[in-house]
């Protein structure tokens, strides 16, 4: 086992057989390119009465059917997009065929409305961090349904989105205020 011998060394009768007979099943009928089907070899050798040849047809045209894949994504976010899908006529073996039955044809693309798109929402401003020397105020500044759900930022127009802070306060701080009176009041009695 595992050498190589030239075979004028070797018995002749002890050589395997280079062939055998073997018993293959029949093959099925498969559709051809053209939506028909492809004859049975042995379907030229049986008579069939009248009629019963085009009951046979329907039963295999029955076998066929449409298959459908799963749903796609939403085409957006918001606003009234569309999902898609594939959907195929397949026979028995899940071969592509072209004699389903058209009237009962899954629906391949289907609205999705998955509610208003989001916008922009802001709170009050809060108070300043300085009471004077340019302090900050910020808001809140929220992208979200009105029914209040949060998205990411980049899921609203981002070029319009309201600022979150500013300056406030900018003038700036005496730092020794000098107290005067005005020497030209008088009081009258």
């Amino acid at each position: 086992v595992g050498y190589h011998l030239n075979i004028c060394e070797c018995d002749p009768d002890d050589q395997p057989a280079t062939e055998q007979e073997c018993a293959m099943p029949q093959c099925p009928s498969h559709s051809s390119d053209h939506g028909g089907f492809l004859p049975n070899p042995d379907s030229r050798k049986k008579t069939v009465p009248a009629g019963r040849a085009d009951r046979n047809r329907a039963g295999r045209l029955q076998s066929h059917q449409w298959r459908t894949g799963p749903w796609g994504a939403c085409s957006s976010t918001c606003a009234g997009g569309f999902q898609r899908r594939v959907v195929v006529c397949q026979d028995e073996n899940g071969y592509p065929a072209n004699s389903c039955d058209e009237s009962t044809q899954p629906i391949e693309q289907r609205s999705c409305e998955s509610g208003p798109c989001p916008q922009w929402f802001y709170g009050s401003w809060g108070e300043c961090s300085k009471s004077c020397g340019e302090g900050i105020k910020t808001r809140l500044v929220a992208c979200q349904r009105p029914n209040g759900e949060h998205f990411n930022d980049l899921s609203c127009e981002i070029l319009d989105k309201p600022p979150d802070r500013e300056q406030c306060n900018t003038q700036s701080c005496s730092i020794n205020p000098d107290w005067s009176t005005d020497q030209r009041s008088s009081v009258r009695s």
